[in-house]
């Protein structure tokens, strides 16, 4: 599966930022190159129907982060050999964020109950990145693990039962990929670490250079 991103989708993700220039690197990790199983589709017997992969998954992640990064009003770069993390960043160049894909699984388990839209079945697709923004000055601006996950169908709220969204295991998977992503512009620490769009009436806030302590953020899926 070549997964893409979805533009938009996580709420307050974009023109947040003033137009600073941040080198966004390679995503790193083991399941970043070659083509790499990360879960199945079972029948409802339990047996499997299908295995799904991922197909250079590196690329699919570091076009997704360009992109938010892109529409959170940034000006991405992508940057040439790093040897010495931030410091060495091209004149014009503050920031660095590198992406480590931790984690990417897909589940889908059919049913033997049929509904009037097929045979009924459950899917979790879930994707872990770890992101890490450094400047010239300090290492570690902000470091943070999103976590994102598309669950079908979704939960019932009250009486009311909802359908699938997603049937598609590859559109599942990018929902994922598109909320962790999605999601780090929405880290506090994130925010205060990088020249923010004032509100209307409001100065704009500098850019800040302290440390942020390591979070975790696990935006809901379905």
């Amino acid at each position: 599966m070549r997964l893409h991103y979805l533009p938009g989708f996580v709420p307050g993700s974009e023109r947040i930022f003033r137009p600073a220039r941040i080198a966004v690197a390679p995503a790193a990790g083991a399941l970043g190159a070659g083509r790499i199983r990360v879960g199945a589709v079972y029948a409802a017997d339990g047996s499997v129907e299908r295995a799904l992969y991922v197909e250079d998954f590196g690329s699919d992640v570091t076009a997704a982060v360009m992109r938010a990064v892109a529409d959170s009003g940034l000006v991405p770069i992508a940057p040439g050999p790093l040897r010495h993390g931030a410091a060495s960043l091209t004149v014009g160049t503050d920031f660095l964020l590198t992406t480590t894909i931790d984690s990417a699984s897909i589940d889908k388990r059919y049913g033997a109950d049929e509904t009037v839209h097929g045979q009924y079945f459950t899917m979790r697709a879930e994707v872990r990145i770890r992101f890490t923004l450094s400047s010239r000055a300090s290492p570690e601006l902000y470091s943070g693990e999103m976590i994102g996950a598309e669950i079908e169908p979704p939960a019932p709220v009250g009486a009311e039962v909802f359908l699938p969204l997603e049937t598609d295991p590859r559109e599942s998977m990018s929902v994922a990929l598109s909320r962790a992503v999605g999601a780090l512009m929405l880290q506090s620490g994130f925010r205060d670490a990088l020249p923010r769009v004032a509100p209307q009436g409001e100065a704009s806030p500098g850019a800040t250079a302290r440390p942020t302590p390591s979070a975790k953020h696990s935006p809901g899926g379905g």
